[in-house]
């Protein structure tokens, strides 16, 4: 008798999934543009999971406490274009431990960041977020405390507050791959809306 309501109740629940996945398709993705960009370590873009690029020094107003702050307790990974670009998914691919904690940003048409997501407690080595609504821009960055506190990582604890001025080497974050797409129209062969 169990075993029978186990296997409707399986059953049940496979249909559904299936009806789920078919009414959420995956994403048909641009080419990357962050091959594209430029940054000043290209290294977190250029298409190679091998290389290792580095977060690197937030420059500060000296006139603004808010802008000195931001310095003194963050490091960032900035793509820069031309052309505006349209961004609607982002993978950010690190070792374990470098991105644990991270901000998802882009200049507005005044220049300035707009969070448009904060990652917490990442631990895997590939993090993809699809943005609801794509955004365009000519800057994206990763904005990366410089420390935080962690036990997931070894074991080790990170200090939240150290010292000011320039981060040392250990508070600048290695990025495999920062990979940036935007939606394309869904084909229709795939989607079987071909006219005839």
């Amino acid at each position: 008798m169990r075993f029978g309501l186990f296997a409707i109740i399986l059953c049940v629940v496979v249909g559904m999934s299936g009806c789920i996945l078919a009414s959420n398709p995956a994403i048909n993705r641009s080419k990357n543009i962050a091959l594209d960009a430029t940054s000043e370590d290209t290294k977190f873009h250029d298409d190679n999971i091998h290389t290792r690029g580095e977060t690197g020094p937030i420059l500060e107003d000296e006139k603004d406490e808010a802008s000195q702050r931001e310095s003194d307790n963050y490091t960032e990974a900035v793509l820069r274009w031309r052309q505006p670009q349209t961004i609607q998914q982002v993978v950010v691919k690190a070792e374990p431990g470098q991105l644990e904690f991270f901000a998802v940003q882009y200049a507005n048409e005044d220049g300035e960041w707009v969070t448009v997501k904060q990652v917490r407690d990442n631990m895997r080595p590939i993090y993809t977020f699809t943005l609801n609504k794509p955004i365009v821009t000519t800057k994206f960055r990763l904005k990366v405390p410089r420390r935080w506190d962690s036990r997931r990582v070894g074991g080790q604890k990170r200090s939240t507050r150290g010292e000011t001025g320039a981060p040392s080497a250990q508070e600048y974050k290695k990025i495999q791959e920062i990979e940036l797409y935007y939606a394309l129209p869904p084909d229709p062969m795939e989607a079987g809306t071909v006219e005839q």
